[in-house]
């Protein structure tokens, strides 16, 4: 027998053996698996009312709230494809990823309601938008997400999907050609990869997971699938204010969560952290960019928790590594455990995880010579969307090629020593710096620039320019800035601006970053 491997059976069994169990907490807002399951049917009703198309592209610009457990979901269940939006794009970004999903929907929060009434403009495909706990006091707006749900039948509905193959979920994410591309993953990748994630971190009904990392991230949202298969509890955080993060903590009693190490920074910079009850956190999860060991050490003595390493692409929904400790170290000295944890990781259950060379020769095990990152799995993605050119360059030969070069030691741990190099990655937050030269070059008075990443104390990383201006051009740091704040999200505009009078380039003309980099 063969069963598509769909994520309304993931559901399916969380509200079979948890029916009454609470499910979703959202500030003052619970919901037991039972409730989830009604919403979701909902959602599903909602959606054939306003008679979309079958694959139709639904888009949600929306904190961690408890819609995205219904939506996630519901989108399973109608055959329909969810694309989450990150909450800190532009105009500009917004207008383009809804005309190149051609989204027929979108749901928004009324924090939202300014930029997306500017959006409405400019999109043609959108037919309908519903603001979430606001009024619909506009004619653009077609409802309130509230009314669309509340006049929607709570009927059970069964799952239709038949081609586990098909898109579920559409990710825009920044790359090195500048617009951002859209990842499509099927109900087969977040199946598989729930599968995998129950394996690697032995989630249970017991795992109280806390929602810190944004549910627009797939860093943070692919929990959303195993802890449901398990009957576990979501804790919802809105935003990220570190005091509010820690009473959350406290009062729901969190097991595990996912942070960036920026994030892990601000928490553990909070003077009266000990003040906070966090008995029950058992571990975190770290990923987005590296943690030294030293600040891992640190971590785990304020949290009172254990470190997990975890390693992933959007592409592969996402989860490659995790860095557990082998039980045969588990009696190394303390400053080699630490060094394991903090690697990278291992390849997890269900990835063929391998490093080559430039011939495609896997590396010896010597934890120095480096390769590219490339994996196989039930979890790679199908494609990027409408992009066949840019799918076939990433997928070759069964194997995606991640970008990432690391080397492996001798236990078989991954360790990333550099990245697709034109990817700079702030406080979690992928940017291109292609798409950030694209918005340089709008200005008039730019002949030339290139933008590389620079180390920042706070944010890890954040985007530097460098630019030659045209003749008797005269442009301050400052108004080039501003310039680019106008067509980009805040956390992309350069932080540093260099005018210099000619960059560095190759004999055919390219611009040497390489060069760029060792200046900086």
């Amino acid at each position: 027998m063969q069963v598509p491997m769909t994520p309304a059976r993931i559901l399916k069994r969380a509200v079979k053996l948890y029916a009454d169990k609470t499910a979703v907490v959202d500030g003052e807002i619970r919901l037991t698996y039972r409730m989830v399951q009604q919403r979701v049917n909902r959602v599903v009703h909602a959606i054939e009312d306003l008679g979309l198309e079958p694959d139709a592209r639904i888009a949600v610009v929306d904190y961690n709230t408890h819609r995205y457990m219904e939506l996630y979901f519901g989108a399973s269940l109608s055959g329909r494809i969810l694309s989450p939006l990150n909450i800190r794009l532009s105009e500009d970004e917004y207008a383009y990823i809804l005309e190149n999903s051609r989204a027929e929907a979108v749901i928004f929060h009324r924090d939202f309601k300014p930029i997306m009434e500017r959006v409405s403009r400019r999109v043609s495909t959108v037919k309908h938008w519903f603001i979430a706990e606001g009024e619909a006091s506009e004619s653009w707006i077609t409802n309130t997400y509230e009314s669309l749900m509340d006049s929607a039948s709570s009927e059970s509905v069964t799952d239709k999907i038949v081609d586990e193959n098909a898109t579920l979920n559409l990710y825009y994410t920044s790359g090195t050609t500048g617009r951002p591309k859209g990842v499509e993953l099927t109900h087969r990748n977040i199946y598989a990869n729930a599968l995998t994630t129950i394996i690697s971190f032995k989630i249970d009904d017991a795992t109280t997971w806390h929602h810190i990392a944004p549910l627009f991230h797939l860093a943070d949202a692919f929990f959303i699938w195993s802890v449901t298969f398990q009957g576990g509890c979501h804790v919802m955080q809105r935003t990220f204010v570190p005091r509010e993060v820690l009473a959350t903590m406290a009062r729901e009693r969190v097991v595990a969560a996912m942070m960036v190490p920026t994030m892990i920074n601000f928490l553990l910079d909070v003077p009266e952290i000990g003040n906070y009850d966090l008995s029950a956190l058992e571990w975190i999860m770290v990923g987005g960019a590296p943690m030294s060991p030293a600040n891992a050490e640190r971590m785990m003595e304020k949290l009172g928790c254990r470190y997990v390493s975890g390693y992933g692409l959007t592409e592969t929904t996402p989860l490659l590594t995790v860095g557990h400790l082998k039980s045969t170290l588990t009696d190394n000295p303390q400053k080699e455990r630490l060094e394991f944890i903090t690697r990278t990781g291992l390849e997890v259950i269900g990835v063929d995880l391998r490093v080559v060379d430039e011939n495609g020769q896997d590396v010896p095990w010597d934890g120095v010579s480096v390769g590219e990152i490339l994996v196989s799995g039930d979890n790679v993605m199908k494609g990027y969307w409408e992009m066949p050119l840019e799918t076939e360059q990433a997928i070759q030969n069964g194997y995606f090629f991640t970008g990432d070069l690391a080397c492996v030691d001798s236990e078989g741990y991954i360790l990333i020593v550099d990245r697709a190099k034109d990817i700079i990655i702030s406080g979690g937050e992928n940017i291109g710096s292609v798409e950030v030269e694209n918005a340089i070059y709008t200005h008039p008075d730019v002949l030339e620039c290139a933008v590389i990443r620079m180390a920042d104390e706070r944010w890890g990383e954040v985007p530097k320019a460098v630019v030659v201006l045209r003749q008797n051009a005269r442009v301050t740091e400052q108004e080039l800035m501003d310039h680019t704040r106008k067509h980009l999200a805040g956390f992309k505009v350069p932080k540093k601006i260099v005018f210099v009078n000619e960059l560095p380039k190759t004999g055919s003309g390219k611009i040497l970053k390489v060069k760029l980099r060792e200046k900086s």
